[in-house]
């Protein structure tokens, strides 16, 4: 008896520590620079310090005045700064966090870490985790270390003796920054600077192989590892990826050189035990009390309306350098001034519209390149736009050529998605459009669409419980093979499931019409559980249903009205407009685009997109359109 209630004592006891740890929620903060402005020359490095440095001030700088202050507002606060190591100890239920836990990191390893911020942790006993450069480390007492276009004195960084005395306090873990990661390569031939740490390095007129990105990846953790442990006698086995850029295929790769923690950037929400990656919010200058409250409370705002447009590369594409250039500019600025948040980019050709791809804007292994045009167009608008990207793509409809299994579905060819060979080929041409290419999200285009079972059913099947147990199983198996061709992208996508978001296209009318959703072996129900969000294309003017503005408005409200009675979550759904009519192949007005708009928000609809968006010819016209469109005004 006793025997037992022991045992249930101790089943309890461990109980309670899984759930505890299982319930683990905490802040990380991420400083850079910090300075003290009453500090004179010599506490920088002496007299043969680059003055103009010291007095220079980057956008994470921030002075030491401030960060006491916001040592002081945690203390206020209830927050308590903790170990790193605490924090997995609390993971692996070997003990408890305090109440409002943070973690302090601190990057790049400049002097200031040592001569003025070493001491402010000491005085309030803060623990904390710094990040090392190593390349930058290694650099000779009187050289220079690469900073972004700048070259900054040896002198402004803190040397091994001063990282050893630090350790030696028990307030300092040291991590890997990389070895000679902290830096852009070029990722295509037209000059678009990606974070080193990512694939698809563009040098002397080629990228470089998935072979030789693993190489190059897995070389500099580990020399970064070699050197940190050589003078400090520990090894790392905290990683904190530069400028927070990483993916998949990396992590596995630091992972296996010794990396059990990576750390990213940029990040919205508190961690969790059960997150693959430690997120870090960046505090610089401009971070106010009120961004770190929202943070360490897990309310940072975050925009629920979503405005997207259709933009086709083959509205871009010219051979003429000149013509190309023009137009890029008018896309670019135009995407600017709109004030969208998305940007649907096609990233294959489909210029006779007949729906299938034949050739893509990307380097890959199994379809022509038309131009290697996504990754630039992509960083452009992500860039100089301010605006997220999806790559929209086909699911099944690609032309391999011979050698590929494939389906008619009403006179439509579309690759079958039951055939293995197929479901790789496509994974691939994936998986090679994020090694190329940095992206958000992506779109998957509603070509998958499967109304003919003829050959996986017998004679006379049609209609009974047999074909509809044929569709549902097919709905289901087009939902795992968009998964597979996701985990194809997400192999290289940078940030990883954090960053890549889904998108599934769906017909207003197979929205509406249940029936149609199995004829189409599509489901309205599945796509909102299972996306991110399901963009319901309404077509007013398709297949002649109207023939006039006002009987084509009515329908539009009137779709709306039968989408919402289907209780679909209005929050996951985006509302899509046609800009041209496909019947007339005339452009739809844009007063009356915008009053198809207005009439979508009185119905409570939030997200909103349009497509395809003319860039070239100003159409809809933008002094008309962006009043009723734009989230950015």
């Amino acid at each position: 008896m006793k025997y037992t209630r022991f045992l249930s004592a101790i089943t309890l006891l461990l109980s309670m520590s899984t759930a505890y740890a299982a319930n683990i929620q905490y802040g990380v903060m991420c400083y850079h620079d910090v300075v003290d402005e009453s500090a004179p020359p010599e506490a920088y490095g002496g007299d043969e310090f680059d003055d103009e440095f010291r007095r220079q001030y980057y956008p994470q700088t921030i002075t030491v005045n401030k960060l006491i202050n916001h040592f002081n507002w945690l203390k206020n606060n209830g927050y308590t700064p903790v170990s790193w190591q605490q924090i997995k100890d609390a993971k692996a239920g070997r003990g408890k966090l305090p109440a409002k836990p943070v973690l302090l990191t601190f990057d790049d390893g400049y002097i200031s870490f040592y001569k003025t911020i070493f001491p402010v942790l000491k005085a309030y006993n803060y623990p904390a985790m710094y990040a090392l450069v190593t390349s930058w480390m290694e650099t000779p007492a009187n050289g220079y270390i690469a900073y972004g276009k700048k070259k900054l004195s040896r002198k402004a960084f803190i040397t091994w003796e001063q990282v050893r005395e630090m350790q030696q306090s028990g307030l300092i873990e040291i991590a890997s920054h990389s070895h000679d990661l902290h830096r852009s390569n070029f990722g295509n031939p037209f000059g678009s600077e990606f974070a080193a740490a990512l694939p698809g390095k563009y040098e002397n007129g080629r990228y470089e192989t998935p072979e030789e990105y693993r190489k190059r990846i897995a070389d500099d953790l580990r020399r970064s590892a070699d050197i940190i442990e050589k003078h400090t006698g520990k090894r790392p086995n905290a990683l904190v990826w530069p400028y927070g850029q990483y993916n998949r295929e990396a992590t596995e790769i630091a992972r296996k050189e010794g990396f059990d923690s990576d750390f990213t950037l940029f990040d919205l929400k508190l961690n969790e035990d059960s997150a693959g990656h430690v997120g870090r919010i960046l505090v610089d200058h401009e971070t106010g009390y009120g961004v770190i409250k929202s943070y360490l409370e897990g309310k940072m705002f975050e925009s629920k309306i979503k405005r997207a447009v259709y933009v086709n590369l083959d509205d871009l594409y010219s051979p003429n350098t000149e013509e190309f250039n023009r137009n890029f500019d008018k896309l670019v600025s135009r995407i600017a001034q709109l004030g969208v948040s998305v940007v649907y980019l096609q990233a294959f050709s489909d210029e006779d519209g007949n729906g299938i791809a034949e050739t893509v804007y990307f380097p890959n292994r199994h379809l022509k390149m038309k131009a290697d045009l996504f990754s630039r167009v992509a960083w452009q608008l992500m860039t100089r736009s301010g605006v997220k990207v999806y790559a929209w793509m086909p699911m099944t409809a690609f032309n391999f050529g011979s050698g590929y299994d494939y389906v008619s579905n009403s006179g439509a060819r579309r690759l079958s998605f039951n055939n293995e060979k197929n479901r790789r080929a496509v994974s691939e041409v994936y998986e090679d459009l994020a090694f190329s290419s940095r992206f958000n999200g992506l779109l998957f285009q509603n070509d998958a669409v499967f109304a003919d079972f003829k050959g996986n059913l017998p004679s006379g099947a049609f209609g009974n419980s047999q074909y509809w147990q044929q569709v549902a199983t097919n709905i289901d198996g087009l939902i795992r093979y968009s998964d597979q061709l996701k985990a194809g992208a997400m192999k290289y996508s940078f940030n990883g499931a954090v960053e890549l978001k889904s998108v599934h296209n769906l017909y207003a009318g197979q929205a509406i019409d249940k029936e149609a959703q199995k004829w189409f072996t599509q489901s309205l129900s599945k796509y909102i559980k299972h996306y991110d969000y399901t963009a319901i294309a309404l077509m007013p003017y398709e297949k002649g249903q109207n023939t006039n503005t006002q009987d084509a408005g009515k329908w539009v409200k009137s779709a709306t009205h039968d989408i919402k009675k289907t209780g679909i979550p209005l929050d996951k759904t985006i509302f899509e407009l046609p800009a041209q009519n496909r019947q007339t192949n005339q452009h739809v007005p844009a007063t009356e685009l915008v009053q198809w708009m207005e009439d979508l928000k009185k119905g409570g609809v939030k997200n909103i997109a349009y497509g395809p968006d003319d860039f070239v010819n100003d159409r809809p016209a933008i002094n008309i359109v962006k009043p009723a469109f734009s989230i950015k005004r």
